[in-house]
């Protein structure tokens, strides 16, 4: 790992907020792996697998469909944790993670995270706070989709997504961009034409073209549209 990495794992709120010393244990028998785009880096119903952090590149945390295809559940960029879940309750993992693109991943396996928790047992409690900030994301997200109108939703999803992807083009199908913000493809397919209407965005094949990621991230802030 280099030091650049260790400085994209530090800029993430759970991780900086540990103490160098249990930064340095959680990182000693880690390992960095390189992903071809496509990766599968767990399995929806696989055995834990101890705990992962993207480093470089994008990875997308995905469920598969009735319809056989695969629906985004979350977009993980530098610096993003994944994982946990699984390594403290022994359950089966509940998203695939895929590679969306090259990418770069520390993971630490289950054994080795559990000799660092035996070492030094703060560390489930850090590990609780790093599952209670993903419950707490998915609570807002359902309280958002009962009082916020779809433009702001959409507006903040794509904002977030051009972030985390380093680009002003968001390669999401409306199908999943319906599932993450809880609508139907129609529903989002007519809000997007909206955002396009008000030249915030460009619709192609495939992908979405930020065109004003000011304004965008304005509307995302917004309670109404």
């Amino acid at each position: 790992m280099t030091p650049a990495d260790l400085t994209v794992l530090q800029a993430d709120r759970w991780f900086g907020a540990m103490p160098a010393a249990r930064q340095a244990l959680l990182l000693r028998d880690a390992r960095v792996r390189a992903a071809a785009s496509g990766a599968r880096l767990q399995a929806n119903g696989g055995p834990p697998d101890g705990l992962k952090a993207v480093l470089a590149g994008e990875v997308r945390l995905v469920r598969g469909t009735p319809e056989g295809e695969e629906s985004v559940a979350a977009i993980l960029g530098p610096g993003a944790w994944f994982g946990g879940l699984s390594a403290v309750d022994g359950g089966p993992q509940t998203h695939d993670a895929v590679a969306f693109g090259p990418a770069r991943v520390l993971h630490l396996s289950q054994p080795a995270l559990e000799a660092v928790a035996a070492q030094d047992p703060v560390l489930w409690r850090d590990l609780a706070l790093l599952i209670a900030g993903f419950h707490r994301a998915s609570q807002t997200v359902v309280a958002q989709s009962l009082t916020q109108p779809i433009l702001v939703r959409l507006a903040r999803t794509l904002a977030g997504a051009a972030r985390t992807g380093g680009s002003d083009t968001v390669r999401l199908r409306q199908e999943d961009l319906a599932a993450m913000i809880g609508v139907s493809r129609p529903t989002i397919s007519k809000a997007l034409k909206q955002l396009e209407v008000r030249g915030m965005i460009e619709i192609a094949y495939g992908a979405i073209f930020v065109r004003d990621a000011e304004i965008l991230r304005a509307l995302g802030r917004r309670d109404r549209a």
